[in-house]
């Protein structure tokens, strides 16, 4: 055998809960099809159609579908996916960190005390990308990676990813291991648990809205008793195995310490998780998918604004001319750009020239330059539901 060579455990599938949305046309002509939130999970297979997506493993999500594992919601979606654990090392089961993604490429990943860029430089972690108020296109987000094996599999011997940049996602994950670790003396692997996806309300800190969004955990169907009971059998049951896991375990840090992600790899994760970083130009640039829920207020991103009603950097276009008597105009407020951005969003417009077509009786090319006055006057238009 070939010497110092790391095994690889081949990816059978994902576990999604995203998809791509609507397609998106730049004035260059660009095409790119923007993410789509779901309130249930997909499993899908490594291949993909010939448009790039990846196909669906059908005949594994209908199995479960009619399993007494899984769980299935009033519209037969899958909500709850029953699956087994790895390894007993909670990082190797599901390894963190921070990264940023640029141009389909990962150009900076950390710990949260020191990171490495793409270039090979150290430098400190976190940094400023990763902080709320940071509105630049190459945000730093947490990254969660779970590795596990689905119950109800036709074929064993590979293993199912759920990928996340979801803070909420990756601290119930980690907070749910580490209890199960604890009550089990340290047993994980082989242990039936459930991927479960369930709705949390929270509070988007820049407008103070309510709004709701899905989390991933991961749950035990019994009660702490039966868990340890069941960790306890296992282990008598694979004593051999058990003492054989360090050494599996050992490999499987030098797997995780030397794996790269391919350029395919990149480019899905860049578009599912990282719509902002897209190369397009700047007044070209769609307003971006709702993809990732709001986090925690110490922690959350704020909502993003399109470009033309984000704050002013540089001098602005000149408003339209007042009378003398009206005194000198009043730019659009902060509270007025959210209001916009939501009708915006609620009415569907994404395409530039109908957006500059509405913004044409206010003499402006942006609505950022709208006035105080001028902007009362947009959003009732924009409340009225327009033709397009």
């Amino acid at each position: 055998m070939i010497k110092n060579l790391t095994p690889r455990l081949p990816e059978m599938g994902g576990i999604r809960t995203g998809t791509k949305g609507e397609e998106v046309v730049s004035g260059d002509g660009k095409k790119w099809r923007l993410p789509k939130r779901l309130s249930h999970y997909l499993i899908t297979t490594p291949e993909r159609d010939e448009k790039g997506t990846l196909i669906l493993d059908t005949d594994l999500m209908e199995s479960l579908k009619h399993s007494d594992k899984a769980i299935v919601d009033a519209d037969g979606n899958l909500t709850g996916i029953p699956i087994r654990l790895l390894y007993n090392d909670i990082s190797l089961n599901f390894p963190t960190r921070y990264a940023c993604y640029t141009g389909n490429k990962c150009v900076c990943s950390g710990d949260g005390e020191k990171a490495k860029t793409r270039d090979g430089r150290e430098v400190k972690c976190p940094c400023k990308q990763l902080e709320p108020t940071y509105e630049g296109k190459d945000k730093c987000r947490a990254n969660g990676r779970l590795t596990c094996i689905i119950d109800g599999a036709l074929m064993f011997g590979g293993c199912y990813v759920l990928r996340t940049t979801s803070i909420n996602t990756v601290k119930q994950i980690l907070g749910s291991l580490l209890l199960y670790h604890t009550a089990t003396s340290g047993m994980l692997s082989f242990i039936p648990f459930l991927l479960v996806l369930k709705p949390m309300t929270t509070t988007i800190p820049t407008t103070g809205q309510l709004t709701t969004v899905y989390i991933s955990s991961i749950l035990y169907n019994g009660s702490p008793l039966e868990l340890k009971k069941e960790a306890l059998s296992i282990a008598k049951e694979h004593s051999q195995l058990l003492v054989e896991m360090k050494q599996v375990e050992a490999s499987a840090r030098q797997l995780i310490k030397y794996e790269v992600e391919s350029e395919q790899e990149q480019a899905d994760i860049q578009q599912e998780f990282y719509p902002d970083a897209i190369e397009v130009p700047a007044e070209q640039k769609p307003e971006p998918e709702l993809d990732k829920e709001p986090e925690p207020p110490a922690e959350q991103e704020p909502e993003q604004e399109p470009e033309d009603v984000k704050p002013e950097t540089t001098d602005p276009e000149k408003p339209a001319e007042q009378k003398p008597d009206e005194g000198p105009p009043v730019l659009i407020t902060k509270n007025q750009k959210r209001q916009i951005v939501s009708l915006k969003k609620k009415n569907k417009i994404s395409n530039p020239e109908v957006w500059a077509k509405l913004l044409e009786p206010f003499e402006v090319k942006t609505a950022n330059n709208l006035t105080e006055k001028q902007a009362a006057e947009f959003i009732e238009v924009l409340d009225e539901n327009p033709p397009f």
